[in-house]
């Protein structure tokens, strides 16, 4: 019988978008990773000292499409990242080289970068690169960010594994961000026109991206600093202008700066990098939250959830493509980290009668989390 026809084993208090009668559930152990583009969710195991396994499951019968087993000097790390609409895998490790009895080796950073949809055992990486040096990889939100040391960064493109280093300390922000500014500058998404950099002073700082623009632009104080975080390959920035009693909140168009979506929210003064527990975009790139902010990116409008004098906050954690954001609300005295689920359509929050939100929605599933029995399980949407 069709895994889509047989109740999964698991069975878990989700929202009732979803038909818990359907499905499939897989107790691979490893970290889950979100294939949105490409039907599938990948499981990364790793291993002893320098070793690692991809295995890539279909999302809608957790069917294994593809496996690979990956090596590289030392402890393996893994991501997922999604540049112009495909996904990617990337494991990483940084160590020696060459090291025996004698020599100490070269030190090194593995990049293996996979395409989302392959088939078989074994799979073979798109792309293996080797930086000099001990690196960090990270997701950029339009490409890998690869922190070497505090000085130096290397951005990857997945597509290509095309690789281009930046000095920071070379690298200050324009003149018109600010005259004297003597804070170091860091490296903080990677936009279609290179690195986006700010200096490093919390929360609100200078944005910039060389040659392409700045964040000062946005707002009408004069320090022109604001605040911009990465929500996979969107931006999402606040400020608030001269004299006015709201602050804003945008979702950026990363190579330009413009904005693609704003909304007025009442005065946050606990702005910090923190709060993107959760931040989610739809699958097809329509809808964006974070925090307590959601945006509906084609209408260019967007809501404010946090907390008033007269409203209670909600922090989002989820969103589908159908503009259905689900989100925790304010403890009261009969329930603790109540849920809930909002219509961005319209702004509704409505109270949850579930336990469990979807740390992933597509392909007309949504994706779940066990932790009592290390599961995860997958539910198609209710027809």
């Amino acid at each position: 019988m069709s895994p889509e026809r047989v109740a999964p084993k698991t069975q878990l208090s989700v929202p009732s978008l979803y038909d818990t009668s359907r499905g499939w559930e897989s107790d691979l152990p490893g970290d889950q990773l979100t294939l949105p583009h490409s039907g599938a969710v990948a499981i990364f195991l790793q291993g002893g000292k320098n070793d690692g396994t991809f295995t890539v499951l279909d999302v809608t019968s957790g069917q294994s499409l593809w496996k690979s087993e990956v090596k590289g000097p030392g402890l393996m790390s893994a991501l997922s990242v999604t540049v112009q609409g495909k996904d990617y895998l990337v494991a990483s490790a940084s160590g020696f080289q060459g090291a025996d009895v004698v020599s100490k080796g070269r030190q090194v950073t593995t990049i293996d970068i996979f395409p989302a949809r392959a088939a078989g055992d074994g799979v073979k990486p798109a792309h293996h690169l080797e930086l000099d040096g001990e690196g960090a990889v990270a997701n950029g939100g339009g490409g890998l960010l690869v922190y070497l040391d505090n000085d130096v960064v290397v951005t990857v493109d997945p597509a290509t594994g095309a690789t281009k280093t930046y000095d920071l300390r070379k690298m200050k922000p324009p003149a018109s961000e600010c005259k004297l500014c003597f804070a170091s500058t860091k490296a903080v998404a990677v936009t279609p026109r290179g690195p986006l950099l700010a200096t490093n002073t919390q929360p609100r700082r200078h944005y910039w991206v060389p040659g392409a623009w700045s964040g000062g632009t946005l707002t009408t104080k004069s320090d022109h600093k604001i605040f911009i975080t990465r929500v996979k390959d969107s931006l999402v920035a606040q400020w608030s202008d001269e004299g006015a009693p709201n602050d804003t909140w945008a979702v950026l168009d990363p190579a330009t700066g413009k904005v693609r979506a704003k909304v007025d929210c009442a005065p946050y003064q606990r702005v910090t990098a923190d709060d993107s527990k959760g931040a989610s975009l739809s699958a097809d790139g329509r809808y964006l939250v974070r925090s307590h902010t959601a945006f509906d990116l084609d209408k260019g409008t967007g809501h404010c959830f946090e907390e008033t004098d007269h409203d209670k906050p909600v922090h989002l954690t989820g969103v589908t493509d159908d503009g259905v954001a689900f989100g925790i609300g304010a403890s009261t005295a009969e329930q603790a980290d109540p849920r809930v689920t909002i219509d961005l359509a319209t702004g509704q929050v409505q109270l949850g009668d579930y336990v469990v939100a979807p740390f992933g929605d597509y392909s007309g599933y949504g994706l779940f989390w066990d932790d009592s029995t290390d599961t995860m399980v997958a539910y198609p949407h209710a027809k």
